[in-house]
């Protein structure tokens, strides 16, 4: 079944580094664009977040924000335990030899013993965790979008359908008025008793031949009958449901040239008008 491209997914996994938090948008695109953001992270593990990216998504406008707990500024808090104990061992010697009792605070600020570094995620299995997580729940909202774009499309096909066969009604009367529009204009120029019976059947079949929409027709049903088996793939089909119905815009547009009928006109109309609708939900679908 098809899927949008358009999505949303969270995923969190806990590391050495604090709680990993990854958060992927996707939204329409002809092209695949991944871009980062959120805390600074390596090249390399921008690098590893794309090929995760890439076993799930092959199109899309992707963002993807990550964010590590306990960060401040793109960096990790982190406690200097061997500074820290230097310190409180300067502070026992004062006490000892001197008498003097001092609180770590009097001496120092908190920045001797904390601070902050460049944060990075090494813990390659904990950062997949978090990535798949958010592209499975993405996957699944890209789904459910999936769905409700197929049975709009159905639904609009259907109706491309009928009006079809209304079109092909009303042309397969058009040999009568052919012939009674051909004759009539005739008449109007020249005597009815000189008109060669034969010679206006011969301009009737060449204008009937010219005018003849079932070619088109036929491939306009063909191109349908493959956009709703292309609608049921699991596979990317966006491109080829873009192709499909430029073509089923220009047989239409043929059909249109071809018959000038009144009531044909309207139905083309009509099904110019679903095609236009089709085009757009196509291009949200991956």
């Amino acid at each position: 079944m098809i899927k949008s491209m358009t999505g949303f997914g969270r995923g969190t996994a806990i590391s050495n580094e604090g709680k990993i938090n990854v958060e992927i948008k996707s939204l329409n695109s002809r092209y695949l664009d991944i871009k980062f953001l959120g805390i600074n992270i390596h090249p390399q593990t921008e690098e590893r977040i794309k090929r995760y990216i890439l076993d799930y998504l092959n199109r899309g406008n992707i963002k993807v924000h990550i964010d590590i707990d306990k960060i401040k500024d793109g960096q990790i808090l982190t406690f200097n335990k061997d500074r820290f104990d230097t310190i409180q061992n300067i502070l026992k010697d004062i006490h000892i030899k001197y008498g003097q009792k001092l609180n770590l605070s009097d001496i120092i600020s908190t920045h001797d013993i904390l601070s902050f570094i460049d944060a990075d995620i090494d813990d390659d299995e904990k950062l997949k965790k978090a990535v798949d997580s958010a592209l499975k729940q993405l996957n699944g909202m890209r789904a459910i979008e999936g769905k409700q774009i197929y049975k709009d499309l159905m639904s609009r096909i259907r109706i491309i359908k009928k009006d079809l066969s209304i079109i092909k009604n009303s042309s397969d009367k058009m040999p009568k008025r052919k012939k009674k529009d051909l004759s009539d204009k005739i008449k109007s120029i020249i005597d009815k008793d000189a008109i060669d019976q034969n010679r206006l059947m011969q301009e009737v079949a060449y204008l009937i031949e010219r005018s003849d929409i079932t070619e088109e027709i036929v491939r306009v049903k063909i191109h349908l009958d493959n956009l709703i088996r292309y609608l049921k793939y699991d596979e990317p089909v966006g491109k080829r449901l873009n192709f499909l119905i430029q073509e089923i815009n220009r047989e239409i547009n043929t059909i249109g040239s071809k018959c000038p009928m009144h009531d044909v006109t309207i139905k083309i109309v009509e099904i110019k008008n679903e095609i236009e609708k089709i085009r757009e939900q196509v291009q949200n679908i991956l």
